[in-house]
């Protein structure tokens, strides 16, 4: 058999289908076989001499056809839609770029998912990037309408097994402001809340219930994305980098208390090796502090780094310092700045919206940000220090603000000032280290390096 045996639209599930038969078959003489070796038969009986070779070519006869049908889901042009799959109705299965698939694309437009799902879309399929259903992205992002098509449609109102450990509920949840309504209808459809998702309610009887109906659900952790935070993590801070939800406001302390009293693992470590007091600490939380030392947590041990330098010291290491103001319409604002000479270096966003922006004049920089941007977890006015020296920034003012929170634990009054951590260091999206402390007016001081 060679390549030109391939159809013209190839489908990779079908190959995949075929190399899991042969699995079954090759596991009947030989019961330690693996996937590897039937993919490879398949592949070679098709002409290829190895499946990622066989999957290239499906990907390559693919791609045009996949980008028009995935164009026309995002637009919720049913028209187009309708027509390209009645002449191949294997597109509504397709995987596009990245791994994405139509319903994922149509998730903003309802009637496009119901077409879809009508015209025989898999409403449990899974994009390769966060392995979440369309289910998961709707349940964060989409119309309700979206959500309840899909439900109607058979996808499963569970979906564990995404990339953030979240679940369908925890994404409706967890990544910004409760989704109110969505929550109520998957609910309805037999959700039910993990630890994380009760958290982000803000709700601490309902945290009590998911413990006393699970009493395994205080060791749920979250995905190495989100530094594997156990729930005291998540309640005293979000992951390094994300948001996290929008139930921190004073009121999160007596879900803390609650989880506390329910025995909580006070020495949880997260990826990074840090107990909920360490973190609280970071942050200057005196709350948090008071109410984990209260309950018997172990203040964690100062560790064996090499003298830090003094910030004196580290001061030519910081080569340039670029406001980023928050803005009501990054679009309009970026407009202006051009028409009086401004040039646009940067931006980001979707679908033409820009939700950040850095135009220059000269060797000047100025950022701008969609006030409350979903990735931005803090607003107003930020001071963007440039340096090649972050991680021992990070360590001095570190090792200040661990200081003082020391003294505040011991009862003694601190000698330093608060540098409190609003972030801490991580790897951001957009390929640069950073972290960042807030002054006593609000204003923050981030410190990036890039990480190329």
């Amino acid at each position: 058999m060679s390549q030109t045996d391939l159809p013209d639209r190839a489908s990779l599930e079908y190959l995949r289908k075929l190399a899991k038969e042969r699995l079954r078959e090759l596991r009947r003489a030989n019961p330690g076989a693996r996937l590897a070796e039937a993919q490879l038969e398949i592949a070679r009986a098709h002409g290829f001499g190895s499946w990622r070779a066989l999957k290239a070519e499906v990907d390559r006869r693919n791609a045009s056809g996949i980008d028009a049908f995935l164009a026309a889901c995002s637009a919720g042009d049913t028209r187009a839609l309708r027509a390209m799959a009645e002449a191949d109705p294997a597109l509504v299965n397709a995987r596009g770029p990245g791994g994405t698939t139509p319903l994922h694309q149509a998730l903003k437009h309802p009637g496009t998912v119901r077409l879809l799902l009508s015209l025989g879309a898999d409403p449990n399929v899974r994009e390769d990037g966060d392995n979440a259903l369309p289910l998961h992205v709707a349940a964060g992002y989409g119309p309700i309408d979206s959500v309840r098509a899909l439900l109607d449609g058979g996808s499963d109102v569970h979906g564990a097994g995404d990339l953030h450990a979240m679940d369908v509920i925890g994404w409706a949840t967890i990544f910004a402001a409760p989704r109110l309504d969505v929550v109520a209808l998957l609910v309805e459809h037999g959700a039910r809340h993990n630890i994380f998702s009760a958290i982000a309610m803000g709700d601490p009887d309902l945290v009590q219930r998911v413990v006393e109906e699970d009493p395994q659900a205080l060791r749920r952790r979250l995905s190495t994305h989100e530094q594997e935070q156990s729930a005291l993590h998540y309640v005293i801070a979000p992951a390094d980098g994300l948001l996290g939800g929008t139930f921190r406001t004073g009121e999160h302390y007596r879900i803390l208390e609650r989880l506390i009293d329910l025995g909580a693992d006070l020495e949880a470590k997260d990826a990074r090796g840090r107990t909920p007091l360490a973190v609280a600490m970071l942050r200057g939380d005196t709350k948090a502090m008071g109410l984990l030392q209260a309950g018997g947590a172990r203040e964690p041990a100062m560790d064996d780094s090499p003298e830090v330098p003094a910030m004196a010291a580290l001061r030519p290491a910081v080569k340039a310092v670029r406001p980023m103001v928050a803005v009501p319409d990054v679009n309009a604002t970026v407009t202006w700045y051009q028409a009086i000479g401004f040039e646009l270096a940067g931006s980001h966003g979707e679908d033409g919206r820009m939700d950040w922006a850095s135009v220059s004049l000269g060797a000047a920089d100025v950022m701008f940000v969609t006030a409350g941007a979903s990735w931005r977890p803090y607003a107003g006015l930020s001071l963007w220090f440039d340096t090649n020296r972050i991680d021992a920034l990070y360590e001095a003012l570190r090792r200040q603000q661990l200081e003082r929170s020391r003294d505040l634990l011991a009862g003694r009054e601190p000698q330093g000032p608060d540098v409190h951590f609003i972030l801490d260091l991580h790897t951001a999206f957009y390929g640069q280290r950073e972290f960042g402390v807030q002054d006593p007016n609000g204003v923050e001081l981030m410190f990036a390096q890039p990480t190329a």
